[in-house]
């Protein structure tokens, strides 16, 4: 309900954005190009400044990876006509309100959408592109410092609205980690409780019965039980220590990620895995390690099941970048055939789950005659990108 409502209401700022700045730029057009007093060189070049900001205004939700390049370019439009504006005078009557409303959209979506410093600056030259616009435009009459009074209060409400939007994206991202975090603790709590409580008591079973059959035959395999069940054990207390982590991030380590692939690609000879050089530098979520992890290990299950004459088979971690933020891909891709009739099990269900829960993305299928697994998962802003991997 709350989701539907919100659509809805951004689907009626989006209308009531479209709708003033195509009426403001109509207006514009009509007196600046066909009223006879108003159609000067300088009031031409304002009505396309304005319609240049007005469409970086727009296109900024359909790319909001690009906020930044839009707002710099934004900025620099505007400046660079009112410096036009001083040194032609009288450049053209007064005018600007779609320019004026284009600017406060792209500086409050800036301060929202940007980091700290990025943000400050948008501010800083926002009002610094709005304040000095009339004054070096029209010179400095007390209609002219009237109109800088008004578009300095609009640039005031753009960077509050933003900051507001800021401040409750932060406290919704709060509540979301409270919440991960509860649910984390409450899994826990389940795994040490239940899961490896029945697991020690089938390993301790096992160890009875060596005891027992100290000179029978079973004893190979009631090794074989002892080993699988200490093993099982021993990753359940990985997860219950890291679903139990303080820490809001971990490191994704080299060695991690080859412990898992050698794991699920025992048997299998023909692994190569290729890891980013400094991907031990790079922190991440204990929600993305643990998935990282998944994906590779059902990947290369999958490699096993389904297409057991594969000559290569091929594990790339590294970060990258998508629609201008940072990710972190995983591909799993191998050369075997793949068969068309689909083996029932929940394997990429269970992938496509975790990685739409991180706002990732999974692409599974045949590419370029191999069988691919890419899955694509969101980093925190400002993570380096470093050199393409190395075979392992």
């Amino acid at each position: 309900m709350i989701g539907s409502t919100n659509r809805t209401l951004g689907r009626i700022l989006i209308g009531l954005e479209l709708v003033a700045l195509v009426g403001f730029n109509g207006d514009e057009a009509v007196r600046r190009l066909f009223l006879h007093d108003q159609a000067t060189p300088g009031g031409i070049a304002f009505f396309v400044t304005g319609a240049v900001i007005s469409a970086l205004a727009l296109l900024r939700r359909r790319y909001p990876g690009a906020i930044a390049q839009f707002v710099a370019s934004a900025f620099a439009v505007s400046l660079i006509c009112s410096a036009v504006g001083f040194f032609v005078k009288p450049a053209a009557p007064f005018g600007g309100d779609a320019e004026t409303v284009a600017l406060a959209l792209l500086i409050g979506a800036g301060c929202h959408r940007l980091r700290s410093l990025p943000a400050a600056a948008v501010a800083t030259v926002g009002g610094l592109a709005l304040v000095t616009a009339p004054m070096l435009r029209y010179g400095r009459d007390s209609t002219t410092l009237t109109l800088a009074v008004f578009w300095t209060i609009l640039w005031g409400c753009s960077v509050a609205i933003g900051l507001m939007l800021r401040d409750a994206d932060a406290r919704r991202e709060a509540a979301l980690a409270a919440a991960r975090n509860r649910e984390r603790l409450a899994l826990a709590r389940e795994l040490h409780d239940l899961v490896a409580h029945h697991i020690t008591g089938v390993v301790v079973r096992t160890q009875a019965a060596q005891v027992v059959l100290a000179e029978g035959p079973e004893q190979e395999l009631l090794r074989e039980i002892e080993g699988a069940g200490a093993e099982a054990l021993a990753a359940v207390r990985r997860l219950v220590t890291m679903l139990r982590s303080p820490e809001p991030t971990v490191p994704l380590t080299s060695d991690g990620l080859v412990e898992a692939v050698e794991a699920a690609a025992d048997g299998h000879p023909n692994v190569d895995l290729r890891l980013a050089p400094n991907l031990d530098d790079l922190t991440v979520t204990p929600e993305t390690v643990s998935t990282v992890h998944r994906v590779v290990l059902e990947s290369l299950t999958n490699v096993r099941k389904h297409a057991p004459d594969a000559r290569t088979v091929t594990v790339t971690v590294e970060p990258t970048t998508g629609q201008g933020e940072p990710l972190l891909r995983v591909e799993v891709r191998n050369d075997g055939v793949r068969p068309r009739r689909p083996a029932g099990g929940y394997g990429l269900v269970g992938m496509r789950e975790r990685i739409d829960a991180l706002d990732g993305k999974l692409t599974a299928g045949p590419e370029d005659d191999e069988w691919r697994v890419r899955a694509e998962l969101p980093l925190p802003d400002g993570a380096a990108e470093p050199e393409k991997g190395t075979a392992l």
